[in-house]
């Protein structure tokens, strides 16, 4: 290999090494401004990045500049890693838990009455729900399913409903949040009262992150305040594992489904670009008191969001 291609070569390496270190920084680094916080959902992809450098140090045989090359992958690994280790198995009382984004209550009802029907979902959050998909849902036998509803349609993307296999009581809503973002106690069956939040707070667009900012600490501060040893909250958060707003709202007693599942990348948005293929993963279900066994996703036509299903039981 002629030395001027050797020297670009490896330069290049280096450059994607120092891609990857700014990777990690993104995953620990609590992001405020608009590039970061864009560039931190794209931290699970960069060691990709590693993969292309050890062949550009290979193929120039730096072996040196391997040595700090596989540290800084396994530095960028481990920051993945609880996403797909799985956690204590539930020990009795499942249920399931749903949520569906309704992109301006234009998607297809159909698609998210399916999955409540033949995954036998108990709780249902659903998110930018209008009165016309509201008049859908109800149509297509919501009630049948779930005859236990809180809900506050909305135009555009403001509207959230809640809809449960069993009685709710003590509902409200977060009046602190622009979005709709609904909070209701649900009687478990031999689990006992049980906090359910539909959660929806604003994306982080140009202009907006100090909003997103404050409504992800508000929201974290709205769940850690529910009294009691159970609460679940499953919507559109808008924010990625990697976003250390949406880890402090999985503390102080809550977890991700997706990480106690061990299910590694749930990707669930947008669908409607990149030949609907989601590479970022913003719609979660999280818990307090419960250990999730499984959660996956599902097509939802006409939305720009996958829907999540998770499986929950006591812990």
């Amino acid at each position: 290999m002629p030395k001027v291609l050797r020297l670009a070569a490896i330069l290049c390496g280096w450059a994607l090494v120092a891609a990857m270190l700014v990777a990690i920084w993104l995953h620990y680094y609590p992001s405020r401004g608009d590039l970061t916080l864009y560039l931190t959902s794209s931290v699970p992809f960069m060691v990709l990045l590693g993969v292309v450098a050890v062949v550009l140090f290979c193929s120039t045989r730096a072996w040196l500049a391997l040595i700090p090359t596989v540290a800084v992958i396994g530095g960028l690994l481990w920051t993945q890693l609880p996403l797909w280790r799985a956690q204590t198995a539930p020990t009795a009382h499942e249920f399931t838990v749903a949520s569906a984004n309704l992109l301006f209550g234009q998607a297809d009802v159909g698609d998210v009455l399916e999955q409540v029907r033949s995954r036998d979902v108990d709780l249902l959050s659903v998110q930018e729900m209008t009165p016309e998909s509201l008049q859908r849902l109800r149509s297509g036998g919501i009630e049948k399913e779930l005859p236990h509803s809180y809900v506050m349609a909305g135009p555009v993307a403001a509207g959230t409903g809640i809809f449960s296999r069993h009685p709710l009581s003590e509902m409200r809503k977060v009046d602190t949040m622009i979005l709709g973002n609904l909070i209701a106690r649900v009687e478990l069956p031999g689990v006992g009262p049980t906090w359910f939040a539909a959660v929806h707070p604003v994306a982080p667009l140009h202009g907006v992150t100090p909003t997103w900012n404050f409504e992800l600490d508000e929201l974290a501060n709205v769940l850690h305040a529910l009294p009691g040893p159970r609460a679940i909250a499953a919507g559109d958060f808008n924010a990625t594992w990697d976003h250390v707003a949406f880890r402090d709202i999985v503390s102080q007693g809550y977890a991700d489904a997706t990480e106690q599942a061990g299910a590694g990348l749930v990707l669930t948005y947008p669908t409607d670009r990149w030949q609907n293929r989601p590479f970022i993963a913003i719609d979660h279900v999280i818990s307090r008191g419960f250990v999730a066994d499984d959660i996956v996703s599902f097509d939802i036509n006409g939305s720009d969001h996958r829907g999540v299903v998770a499986r929950l039981g006591t812990s």
